[in-house]
């Protein structure tokens, strides 16, 4: 995902030391930066699970990324909303066409456990297998923080791409005006915008020459993409003619079922062979067979949270007809009660309305917080929260309007616990 870079050489581990070094010791002692962390990669920050990656500064954090992005150069695709959110969603799409989930750097103060920003990603295998990453400006993180950290994480892509929703003119230009003066102001690295129209914009194209300027940055312009798998392919297929061999080795999967890599699933071991009698034991009495060893039953998700209990319990609930637990950042139904609506339609748009809330709650500058929703139409009530204790997991109620209450159905909601 990085240009190679020569490791440094070690240093003896046996020179003395002055003085003055033990007085005042580097911050960074090991000289063979990736051989301590155990990555063996240029990518940013350390990897402590399968979905999960820390970095730790001491810095704020836009110009700690700035720094480690100049420092490893890693090659990277930022997705950046322009309106409606769109960026998670296009994450969460990539992620669930392989039952994988979506990645989370989270970018922490040295000494302390909070974090100062979390950016959520999927890595995708480019055809030599290098996996690069496809950020989302969407970030957990204060106002300035996240408005920062956008800028940087598109100035140093190797493809910057703005989802744009459905706006008005006016309002169109007044969310790339800051871009605009970003790019202007720098450093911009990056030579490359794409502009994939999720609406019908009619003056993205004039914007779009607006938006490059004098500068050095060449912006392009998509056809309307109307699904997520029509963006991706747009985004890849642009990645590819940037690196100027649609099949070669650099190249990005265009199809968005076979992009992000199915989780692997550790192979059971064999099981073991009884030994053959020998000739001399021919005539001996079999001994009875070991008993086997009893396997585990699988756990209903990691954790051991037995998430359908939880389910039938909130179905319970006075007027209830439908419920599903999801994971917020894959969509993915972790247990669903009830009838009708599905458990994949519920989690699907418990995402998405859970996304529109932080939006709309960004852009009336009320900061972005765990979201929650009580959405009333003629004939039913919705209630999302997050569950409590459980990060990235929500659950989404349905209430029928004639037999349940929508008040009444929130207190009750926030009364059932998830089993331990």
């Amino acid at each position: 995902m990085s240009s190679a870079r020569d490791n440094p050489p070690r240093q003896d581990a046996h020179r003395g030391f002055s003085p003055t070094e033990l007085l005042a010791p580097r911050t960074q002692i090991v000289a063979d930066r990736e051989a301590y962390l155990g990555q063996g990669t240029h990518d940013v920050g350390r990897r402590i699970s399968d979905d999960q990656v820390e970095l730790f500064i001491s810095a704020d954090v836009a110009s700690s990324l700035q720094q480690e992005f100049s420092l490893h150069t890693p090659e990277f695709v930022a997705l950046h909303d322009v309106g409606p959110s769109a960026s998670l969603r296009l994450l969460s799409s990539l992620a669930s066409a392989a039952s994988a989930r979506v990645q989370r750097l989270s970018v922490r103060r040295q000494g302390h456990g909070v974090a100062l920003a979390v950016i959520q990603f999927v890595e995708v295998p480019l055809a030599d297998g290098t996996p690069v990453r496809v950020y989302s400006t969407d970030i957990n993180a204060d106002a300035a923080t996240r408005a920062h950290v956008a800028s940087v994480l598109l100035a140093f892509s190797r493809l910057g791409v703005l989802l744009i929703g459905e706006l008005p003119s006016n309002a169109l230009a007044g969310q790339l005006a800051p871009l605009q003066e970003s790019l202007r102001r720098g450093p911009w690295p990056n030579r490359d915008l794409l502009l994939v129209p999720l609406g019908t914009t009619s003056t993205l194209a004039t914007q779009a020459i607006e938006l490059g300027g004098q500068s050095a940055v060449a912006v392009h312009v998509t056809p309307r993409a109307s699904r997520p798998k029509q963006a991706w392919a747009f985004i890849s297929g642009s990645w590819n003619r940037l690196h100027g061999m649609p099949n070669g080795e650099r190249a990005l999967p265009t199809e968005m079922a076979l992009a992000v890599p199915r989780p692997s699933v550790p192979e059971p071991e064999a099981a073991t062979q009884p030994m053959e009698l020998g000739p001399a034991q021919a005539g001996a009495p079999r001994a009875p067979p070991a008993p086997q060893p009893t396997l585990p039953m699988p756990m209903p998700v990691p954790g051991g949270t037995n998430w359908q209990t939880y389910a039938n319990h909130c179905a319970l609930i006075k007027g209830a007809i439908s419920c599903c637990v999801f994971d917020m950042h894959s969509a993915e139904p972790l247990a669903h009660a009830g009838g009708t609506p599905r458990g994949d339609r519920l989690a699907e748009q418990g995402v998405a309305l859970l996304a529109q809330v932080n939006t709309a709650a960004r852009a009336l500058g009320l900061g972005a917080g765990k979201a929650e929703a009580g959405i009333s139409t003629a004939s039913h009530h919705l209630l999302l929260r997050e569950v409590p204790g459980h990060p990235g997991v929500a659950v989404h109620l349905v209430v029928s309007a004639g037999t349940g209450n929508l008040m009444l159905a929130r207190l009750q909601l926030e009364r059932v616990e998830p089993p331990k």
